[in-house]
């Protein structure tokens, strides 16, 4: 009898225990779900309030991740769900792969659905789930679903928002090249390549690229990546300048995925150093990656000068101190002029 009252009472204490864990997942309070179901909460209400918002059911991936990174940036630091929503600094300004891969685990889970067309990847809720948390709220929750709120209701313009993120970016090439002159030099490749007439003549990329050239970092650590840097600048301009610019589609092609491969070497570069501590056991890999990433461009980068040099320096209406620098690079010194540049 007292070994039958024994095991009953060892029964409900495990019940018990489990029904407590049990609670305790399902308010985000433990180990990996903590996150996990966090985050696809904060997933779930920035795409009710876009949708909401757009009049329109359907929203991209780059706008869910935009409104969580400026929402996240607008919490106290002693809320814990700002240290959930983890992001790295990358190739088109702040990047999460933990978001993304909450919005992928919810497209299982059935609670969002995905849309692909030959323009977009887009994402809405499916409606019987859209009303419904996905984890019970707490202070702390609540007062990130508000700042969600508040970030779409004030403004979720794709453009204006990139810009005011780009604004907190670590360094002002975010603006300078992948903002402002990496998408028009990539239009006017486009429009010449196809035979129609640009928005953008030559001396307007060339004032964008400066301004590039003003903007790039001061940190030591880019010293490598800076000569690749500006050796494709240089490149840049020696074609633009040149009356190579209205006959060689070849070389313009070069250009334009260098200018490509020259920001992702970068960004591969900036994530070492700028990402939250979620990310902290990838700097290694990261930093691997980085230095194999520089080798792959400079052999690529000395190559194409090589090229340029029999192509385009032999113009005669090449400005004099352009040809210099693509002839004679090494006698070339550039400093970097930084404007209000952010201390490493």
């Amino acid at each position: 009898m007292c070994f039958r009252k024994c095991r009953i009472y060892i029964n409900s204490t495990i019940c018990n225990i489990y029904n407590v864990i049990c609670s305790t997942r399902q308010h985000g309070r433990v180990g990996g779900a903590v996150d996990d179901t966090i985050i696809q909460e904060m997933i779930r209400i920035a795409i009710q309030r876009l949708s909401k918002k757009q009049n329109h059911p359907h929203v991209t991936k780059k706008k869910i991740l935009k409104v969580l990174f400026q929402a996240k940036g607008s919490l106290p630091h002693e809320n814990p769900v700002k240290s959930h929503l983890a992001y790295y600094w990358y190739k088109d300004g702040p990047y999460s792969e933990k978001i993304y891969a909450g919005i992928d685990q919810l497209v299982q889970d059935g609670v969002i659905i995905d849309s692909v067309t030959e323009s977009a990847e887009t994402y809405r809720l499916a409606p019987e789930r859209a009303l419904l948390p996905l984890v019970e709220h707490d202070d702390y929750i609540d007062e990130a679903g508000s700042e969600i709120r508040r970030t779409v209701r004030e403004g979720a313009h794709t453009g204006r928002m990139i810009r005011d993120i780009y604004a907190a970016a670590p360094f002002k090439l975010y603006g300078a090249y992948n903002l402002e002159f990496k998408p028009k030099f990539e239009s006017h490749c486009d429009a010449v390549l196809n035979g129609r007439k640009s928005r953008y003549n030559n001396g307007d990329i060339l004032n964008l690229l400066d301004d590039a050239v003003l903007a790039y970092p001061a940190p030591p650590k880019f010293i490598e990546h800076r000569r690749m840097f500006m050796d494709f600048v240089k490149m840049l301009n020696a074609f633009l300048m040149s009356d190579a610019s209205s006959a060689r589609t070849d070389l313009l092609k070069t250009l334009l995925v260098l200018s490509r491969k020259v920001w992702d070497v970068f960004a591969y570069g900036v994530r070492i150093d700028h990402h939250d501590p979620y990310y902290d056991d990838r700097v290694d890999g990261w930093t691997y990656m980085y230095k194999q990433k520089l080798v792959r461009l400079d052999t690529e980068i000395r190559a194409h000068t090589k090229t340029f040099e029999t192509s385009v320096v032999d113009h005669t209406r090449l400005a004099p101190d352009v040809e210099a620098m693509i002839l004679h690079p090494e006698k070339h010194e550039f400093t970097p002029v930084v404007l209000d540049a952010i201390p490493d």
